[in-house]
C-alpha cells in the first residue's frame, strides 16, 4: 500500500485482494480464539494501537463499527483530528481507510520538489551568514521530500550520492527505495490518532477490555518482554511451547470483557469452578488463562480478604453506624462462587 498508491487505489482488483487478506488474518486470529462470532471481535480488538492493548491493524475495507460499541465514546467525542472529513455518518461509523492518510507520488513528487527548494535557499542564507543549519531551521520540512530531510543528518550522508544501482543486484523487489538512503516515506501517526478517536477514544477502548480490574491508573502494556527476557535461556520444548502462549493468552485475558460476551446467543452459560466467573460459549484460552489466575483457591481468599477489611472499618466507625460490635460469621467456602443461595458475612449487632 505504500509503494503501490496510486496502484491500489485505482485497481479495484487489487483493493478486494488485500481486503481478502485482512479478512483471512482476522479468521486465524478468531480461530486461535476458538469462535469465529463477530459480536466477539468487534473492530476494536484489532485496530486498537498496541499501546492499548490492540493489535494495531490497519484497514483498507469499509469495516462497519457497532453502535453499541460507541456507547462510551458518546461522553467524549472530538472526532477526526487529521482527516478533514468523516469517513461516514453517525448512524454507521466506518473505520478510517488507510490510503486517505498517504499522499499520493504525484503529490510527493511536487512537495518534494518544494521542500528541496526551499532547503537550497536555506542552506545559501546559512552559508552567507557563516553557520550551520539546525533541526530548529528544518523542522517543518524534517519528514518530507524524496529523500527526506532528515537522511542529511545520519552519520553515512557522506556516501549516499553513490549509493546507486548496486540495489539492482540484489533480489529485492522495493530495489529502488532504502530506508536508510530515502528515509521513511510515510508516516502512520496521524492515521493512528484518528483510529483511536473513531473506537471511542481511549476511554471508550478500555471499556471493552480490564482495564478497570487493575488498580493502577497508568496503563503499561509490553506483553513480550517477559517472553523475550528468557527466550534465550534453555528450555524443555514444553516450556518453549508454553512461552509462545504466553501473548496469546495475555491477549485474550485482556479482551475478556469483549470476546465472553453474553449476547452472543450461542452455546450455554458455564460457571469455570471455585470462580464466579461465567463462561459463554467454548474460549479454552482464556478458560485456562482464568483457572490458572484464580488458582489455589484464590477467589475464596480474595472475598475473605474483602470482607475482613470491612470489619475492620466498621470496627472503627462503631459510634457513627450506632451499633455494638460487628461479628464476622463463620461460613462455608462455597459461598464466595455460589450463585443461587447465600447468608451472612457479617452480623452487626445494635447497641
Amino acid at each position: 500500500m505504500t509503494y503501490f498508491r496510486e496502484a491500489v487505489v485505482n485497481t479495484q482488483e487489487l483493493l478486494d485482494l488485500l481486503v481478502k487478506c485482512e479478512n483471512k488474518i482476522q479468521t486465524r486470529i478468531k480461530i486461535g480464539v476458538n469462535s469465529k462470532m463477530p459480536s466477539r471481535f468487534p473492530p476494536v480488538v484489532f485496530c486498537t494501537p498496541k499501546e492499548l492493548g490492540g493489535l494495531s491493524m490497519l484497514s483498507v475495507g469499509h469495516i462497519s463499527i457497532p453502535q453499541s460499541d460507541l456507547r462510551w465514546s458518546k461522553q467524549i467525542d472530538v472526532g477526526s483530528t487529521h482527516f478533514c472529513s468523516r469517513t461516514s455518518h453517525d448512524e454507521d461509523q466506518l473505520i478510517l481507510i488507510l490510503y486517505r492518510y498517504i499522499m499520493p507520488w504525484e503529490a510527493e513528487f511536487i512537495d518534494s520538489q518544494r521542500v528541496w527548494t526551499e532547503y537550497a535557499l536555506k542552506r545559501q542564507e546559512a552559508n552567507t551568514q557563516n553557520k550551520r543549519l539546525t533541526l530548529d531551521d528544518l523542522e517543518d520540512s524534517w519528514d518530507r521530500g524524496i529523500p527526506r530531510i532528515d537522511t542529511l543528518f545520519q552519520k553515512d550522508r557522506h556516501v549516499l550520492a553513490y549509493d546507486k544501482e548496486w540495489r539492482i543486484l540484489k533480489e529485492n523487489p522495493f530495489w529502488w527505495t532504502h530506508q536508510r538512503h530515502d528515509g521513511k516515506l510515510w508516516n502512520l501517526n496521524n492515521y493512528r490518532t484518528d483510529m483511536t478517536q473513531a473506537l471511542g477514544g481511549v476511554e471508550g477502548i478500555l471499556e471493552h477490555t480490564l482495564f478497570k480490574g487493575f488498580v493502577f491508573e497508568i496503563l503499561f502494556f509490553d506483553v513480550l518482554t517477559f517472553s523475550k527476557s528468557i527466550r534465550w535461556k534453555k528450555l524443555t520444548n514444553a516450556q518453549r511451547s508454553d512461552l509462545n502462549q504466553v501473548p496469546n493468552r495475555h491477549f485474550t485475558s485482556w479482551w475478556s470483557p469483549t470476546i465472553d460476551r453474553a449476547n452472543v446467543y450461542v452455546g450455554f452459560q458455564v460457571q469455570l469452578n471455585f470462580t464466579g466467573i461465567f463462561m459463554h460459549g467454548k474460549i479454552p484460552t482464556l478458560k485456562i488463562s482464568v483457572i490458572q489466575i484464580f488458582r489455589a483457591h484464590l477467589w475464596l481468599k480474595i472475598r475473605e480478604s474483602v470482607v475482613l477489611d470491612l470489619c475492620q472499618v466498621f470496627d472503627q466507625e462503631l459510634d457513627a453506624l450506632e451499633v455494638e460490635t460487628v461479628q464476622k460469621e463463620t461460613i462455608h467456602r462455597r459461598k464466595s462462587y455460589k450463585m443461587n443461595s447465600s447468608c451472612a458475612g457479617k452480623v452487626f449487632r445494635l447497641a
